[in-house]
């Protein structure tokens, strides 16, 4: 319940001052009427009482079950009843935004191609959140390459919540310095995620390639969350610190911070296979899905070039931002809402939502499967007639999660029975780890 600008009407709350004058400040900081301001300060204290969160001297009479029985709903950003409505209208919700494509950090599973050192002009940016907003998008994610390589970045934060977005961020938080914390606590954040890879230098490390950067990004986290800011530790799981998986929420608990976990790879944007290498087991993706340190995605939900958006740093406009193969349009060339109401646009919707490559005809773990396209490897070259893909790993893995087992029909069985027992016996006997997704890569490939 508390994003958006909810979390600055808290703190004023607690720092004693009236509705009456909140309303005031917030207007006069966002430009809107005041009267709107003080109906929604007023709907967000009544929420926070009716959920005993929040005393209101006035209605003391009313005890706490009254009080429990009057709460009939559950916020809007929780029921995700909005984002739903956003994907049924074919609006935009949530836009992912590609400030600059350099990093100071060459993490070894990065996709990104950086023999490209787009960096997007500030009114370019400021011109597209201006699009945005128009359009009626309420959320952007800043992300990169490395956001604070721009030295206009909080120039871009301003303007963002100028125009009312509900704005998160990526970075690894090497460059987040206390000045920096204190610039960035002027703001209404959402979240702010932070690329980690293990509760140890080491472990981290490992990926970064660069001594020190551990400590860096726990320094970064720690100022932000003691200025209120919601840090999101963004760990990636790979074949060296799965182990450690397993106890980092109890680092990220004592720190205050929130944790998710991803274990999907994909091929850099130059083609290149080699980040897949460092992904986990079908074994230890299983045992992820086993213990619910990832949970399985069983009511997924596309929103591909419906609900959702990633504009580059050169400004192109894709579906999401896992899927780099299938450009919607130009924003140098068309506006947003012409490359949103265009007939291409609702083709490659339908595309994506249709994507069933070859693999799939006559296999009877569909209801298993992971829908994704970008994971079946939609508009990747060979991968309509590819016999895998990265989701035949992860429904493999929430089989065997699932204590079942692979029927014939499986494109793994179908493909090579021995690859997968090969693998799968290797693993339980402590052998060497490989992934199974490139040891059929390289089956496919014929090396």
């Amino acid at each position: 319940m508390c994003s958006g600008s909810s979390p600055m009407i808290w703190q004023k709350l607690q720092e004693g001052k009236t509705p009456s004058q909140i309303a005031g400040e917030i207007s006069q900081k966002y430009n809107v009427p005041r009267e709107k301001v003080l109906t929604d300060v007023l709907q967000f204290a009544e929420h926070l009482w009716e959920r005993q969160i929040l005393d209101l001297p006035e209605r003391q009479d009313v005890s706490d079950e009254q009080r429990a029985q009057l709460v009939k709903e559950q916020p809007h950003n929780v029921s995700q009843r909005v984002a739903a409505a956003a994907v049924e209208a074919e609006r935009l919700c949530t836009c992912v935004f590609d400030l600059l494509v350099p990093c100071n950090l060459r993490c070894r599973h990065c996709y990104l191609d950086f023999s490209h050192t787009d960096v997007m002009p500030l009114a370019d940016v400021c011109d597209y959140l201006d699009q945005l907003a128009d359009h009626g998008c309420p959320e952007v994610t800043f992300t990169g390459g490395e956001i604070f390589l721009r030295r206009d970045f909080i120039e871009i934060v301003a303007h963002a919540e100028q125009r009312g977005f509900l704005i998160n961020m990526i970075t690894n938080g090497t460059f987040i310095t206390q000045q920096k914390a204190d610039e960035l606590a002027k703001y209404a954040l959402q979240t702010v995620k932070m690329s980690i890879y293990g509760s140890t230098a080491p472990l981290h490390e490992a990926v970064t390639k660069k001594a020190g950067t551990f400590e860096k990004t726990v320094n970064a986290a720690r100022l932000l969350i003691e200025r209120g800011i919601t840090v999101d530790f963004a760990y990636f799981v790979q074949n060296h610190n799965f182990k450690d998986a397993f106890e980092f929420p109890k680092f990220a608990r004592k720190m205050g911070a929130k944790h998710s976990f991803d274990t999907k790879l994909v091929p850099n944007r130059n083609g290149s296979k080699d980040p897949l290498q460092y992904g986990v087991t079908v074994q230890q993706q299983a045992e992820l899905f086993r213990s619910n340190v990832i949970h399985r995605e069983v009511e997924f939900v596309c929103t591909a070039a419906a609900s959702k958006a990633r504009i580059t740093a050169s400004a192109d406009v894709y579906p999401c931002e896992l899927i780099n193969t299938a450009s919607l349009g130009n924003l140098k060339q068309q506006t947003l809402e012409e490359i949103w109401a265009s007939a291409y646009r609702a083709e490659m919707r339908a595309a994506i939502l249709g994507y069933k490559p070859k693999r799939c005809g006559g296999c009877n773990h569909t209801s298993d499967c992971e829908p994704c396209a970008a994971m079946r490897g939609f508009n990747q070259e060979g991968h309509m007639e590819a016999p895998v893909s990265e989701a035949c790993l992860l429904t493999t893995a929430s089989l065997l999660a699932q204590g079942k087992v692979m029927e014939p029909s499986s494109p793994f069985q179908k493909f090579a029975e021995s690859c997968v027992d090969q693998v799968l016996a290797a693993e339980q006997n402590s052998g060497p780890h490989h992934n199974l997704v490139q040891i059929m890569t390289a089956r496919i490939e014929g090396t």
